[in-house]
């Protein structure tokens, strides 16, 4: 099979892990503006969290066998502190353009893959998924220092767009390009996952199903931002007629972009209601 994915882009990444995973040769066919306005008076809190960009299949048995546990046990351990966007590859029936492009920007070799960031440092790669190792990877990168923060609010129209307001700021000078990315997510999707050894037996959660706007990393609203400035941004996502709207969510993440390379800031998730 040919590898289908090429970019100019670079992850930087720091700890790699690999262990048993799939080779994605294995799959079979398938297919603003910055804003100093001081956030009206909202306190941001200096909160890091923890990103997780997971690459699975519902093909691949070690995604059921590791892979999917470990993403239930990194929330299961972390509530509100873990943001997790599972991207499907492959011959899977809820791989989409954009869980592609993602996986156009990480490059992950084999399935499960695991890429974990926070507070601009280098990001930690896990090809093939160890539950135990993720954990405390999660942990160490909670326990940074959060160089920015952002909060999330969401209305919904009543005619399937929802417009999201981000209100964010940064806690010390930093140098470099911000970029900030939008994604939908959607959970409670029922798929037979192959190996599945989770505790919620075929059902899918924190599935990416469209970003916001035209690049999937998002467009720039900070240059070498300043300590204690602030910024706003709007956000309107359509919500399709065959995605459930109550199992959706909304996660922001703000990379840091230095020259063609990335990592990640920080990041939030808002359900849906």
């Amino acid at each position: 099979m040919k590898h289908l994915f090429k970019s100019s882009l670079a992850i930087l990444i720091g700890l790699s892990f690999t262990v048993v995973s799939c080779s994605k040769d294995d799959t079979g066919t398938g297919e603003n503006n910055n804003n100093n306005g001081g956030n009206g008076g909202i306190v941001i809190p200096q909160e890091q969290k923890a990103t997780v960009i997971y690459f699975g299949g519902t093909w691949c048995p070690p995604c059921g066998a590791a892979g999917k546990p470990a993403k239930e046990q990194i929330k299961a351990a972390n509530p509100g502190k873990a943001n997790i966007m599972s991207c499907q590859v492959g011959n899977d029936p809820m791989t989409n353009a954009d869980a592609s492009a993602m996986s156009n920007v990480f490059k992950p070799s084999g399935v499960p893959a695991m890429y974990i960031g926070a507070s601009d440092d280098q990001i930690s790669a896990m090809v093939g998924v160890n539950p135990t190792t993720a954990l405390n990877i999660v942990t160490t990168q909670i326990a940074k220092t959060a160089k920015a923060n952002f909060l999330l609010t969401a209305t919904d129209n009543n005619d399937g767009l929802i417009t999201l307001k981000v209100n964010g700021k940064f806690f010390a000078d930093a140098t470099d390009e911000y970029t900030i990315g939008g994604y939908l997510l959607e959970g409670k999707l029922n798929h037979t996952q192959v190996s599945d050894a989770s505790v919620e037996k075929n059902i899918h959660h924190d599935v990416l199903r469209a970003k916001f706007g035209d690049k999937i990393l998002g467009e720039v609203f900070a240059t070498a931002p300043k300590k204690d400035q602030t910024f706003e941004q709007t956000m309107n996502f359509f919500i399709q007629p065959t995605f459930k709207k109550e199992n959706c969510s909304i996660m922001v993440i703000v990379w840091k972009k230095s020259g063609t390379q990335y990592t990640i800031n920080n990041s939030t998730t808002i359900k849906l209601k």
